[in-house]
């Protein structure tokens, strides 16, 4: 069909789903405008009767949320000579044909996303959407192998394999459509962990007391796994603590031996200043690898220095971080929410055992806007040539500065789910953000502050509002008025017998653009 296609761009589009033809124009004038060669849109999925099922709401072009599952999907306008340039569909990866394509194209160019719904796809009983069981394993095979290809392309080891989940609780793991991809390093780095800290803070775990240096460092080495049971070998750690200036540095090596640990204490100066205290575990460190660590965090990722170096080696990634979870398991950070002169962590769902959102994002490594704190991990030469964590910042958003900085430099900040730990929430100091704090990180960032997050998580973001507010009771009407409509949009779905077909959407007269 592309060989006897005459247009200047290819959209391909299933059979059975419609397109919805002024946003496929909205499409055709932003391609016109920024020269672009490729690009995509939103889309929707609608059963056969038309009705909305899921929003389909996409980020801007993510190379490693692409290398995770493919989310570009529908509608896509692809440059006829980029299209032939890069060999078209291949045969053999039959299932996974879009993902190898959308692989190889990204090889040569960037995509841009727009910002409109052109695309309504219809899930059928049959669709590898509905049922994660329902994906075939060559489907799968072909994925993985696209992907490996795709790192060859790029002269990077690799190793991918394929993301399963139970589709229901008392059945077996199935795939879902996701991947786990790990660049493999030449050479194992030195990992050097930076845990500012103040000697005797404790906090509540699991109804217990406990001291939360000693609970840190416990987790941290329960973490380390043995060398046969993981692809990458065990890196060499370093512990490096930052004590307040009336703590016992004798204290924190004994610490350090007791958990048969190896690492060094430095002494900061008198009071508590979280970013000059990182900045000085910085200088001290003697590895390769930082990676910035509250001390009120428990790791549940045996192995996870493997995930952190893998997506760290690639130049263009500044930073990676975790899942973070509340002590109860529920997620409390998955990202950060940056935009509309707010930072928030983000959290669609607080079940850590579901997808997230439609991306997918609590099992598929994708790219953040900012990563928080309390993990941080970056290589030490990218973490000196920014100067590290500004002292402007001394307790708060220095993350988010960090990684806004990076941004604007073109670099990637990533969030893997796949690394989780608890965090039990600024146990060492006062998670309180003045007024004036959040004045500076607008006044140097207004632009990034300013505009929406460019990852999408608003659209995804549960609402939070605070309740006998004038802003509650609008929402709450607003609510209550989406409610009415929806219950009279299902009684017209039920009464009536043909499939819907909205404004908007091509006939057979209208599939010629001009």
């Amino acid at each position: 069909a592309a060989a006897a296609a005459t247009g200047e761009f290819y959209a391909p589009v299933d059979h059975d789903d419609m397109v919805v033809t002024d946003d496929v124009h909205h499409m055709l004038k932003y391609i016109s405008y920024y020269r672009s060669l490729w690009a995509y849109s939103d889309e929707v999925q609608i059963t056969y009767k038309g009705v909305p099922r899921g929003f389909m709401l996409k980020p801007v072009y993510s190379p490693q949320l692409l290398r995770s599952v493919m989310y570009i999907n529908h509608l896509q306008l692809i440059s006829r000579e980029l299209f032939q340039n890069v060999g078209g569909y291949r045969e053999g990866f039959e299932g996974s044909q879009d993902h190898d394509l959308a692989l190889r194209l990204s090889e040569k160019t960037i995509p841009a996303h727009v910002d409109v719904i052109a695309y309504l796809w219809r899930r059928g009983m049959i669709s590898q959407s509905v049922h994660y069981g329902e994906i075939a394993e060559s489907s799968i095979q072909a994925s993985c192998r696209a992907l490996e290809e795709h790192f060859k392309r790029l002269t990077l080891t690799s190793q991918v394999k394929a993301v399963t989940l139970p589709a229901h609780a008392e059945l077996s793991d199935q795939p879902t459509g996701t991947y786990i991809s790990r660049i493999l390093p030449a050479t194992v780095p030195k990992v050097s962990i930076i845990i500012p800290c103040r000697l005797g803070t404790t906090a509540m775990v699991d109804g217990v007391k406990v001291k939360v240096l000693e609970h840190c460092l416990k987790s941290i080495r329960s973490s380390i796994p043995k060398s046969d049971s993981h692809t990458l070998e065990s890196p060499s750690l370093e512990i490096v603590l930052v004590f307040n200036h009336e703590d016992d540095l004798e204290t924190g090596r004994q610490l350090i031996s007791y958990f048969d640990l190896k690492g060094i204490v430095v002494c900061d100066e008198p009071g508590f200043h979280f970013a000059r205290k990182c900045n000085l575990g910085a200088q001290q460190s003697s590895g390769d690898i930082l990676v910035f660590l509250n001390d009120d965090t428990d790791f549940q990722t045996i192995g996870w220095t493997s995930h952190v170096i893998s997506l760290l080696q690639e130049d263009d990634v500044a930073c990676v971080g975790g899942m973070l979870l509340n002590a109860d398991g529920s997620v409390q950070s998955c990202g950060d929410n940056v935009g509309r002169n707010s930072a928030v962590h983000y959290v669609p769902k607080p079940s850590a055992s579901s997808v997230g959102d439609m991306m997918h994002r609590y099992i598929a490594d994708h790219e953040t806007t900012s990563i928080t704190g309390a993990f941080l991990c970056c290589k030490k030469d990218t973490f000196m040539t920014m100067d590290g964590f500004s002292t402007t910042f001394p307790n708060s958003f220095q993350d988010v500065d960090f990684c806004l900085r990076a941004r604007s430099k073109g670099l990637r900040c990533i969030t893997s789910p796949h690394v989780r730990l608890l965090h039990f929430e600024s146990a060492s100091r006062n998670p309180e953000v003045d007024a004036s704090t959040l004045w500076l990180i607008r006044k140097f960032h207004p632009v990034l502050m300013g505009s929406v997050d460019p990852f999408a998580f608003y659209h995804y973001e549960i609402a939070r509002v605070p309740f006998f507010t004038l802003t509650s009771a609008r929402y709450y009407l607003g609510q209550l008025k989406r409610l009415v409509r929806r219950v009279a949009f299902i009684l017209l779905v039920k009464l009536s017998r043909e499939p819907r077909q909205p404004r908007g959407i091509l006939n057979k007269s209208e599939w010629r653009i001009h």
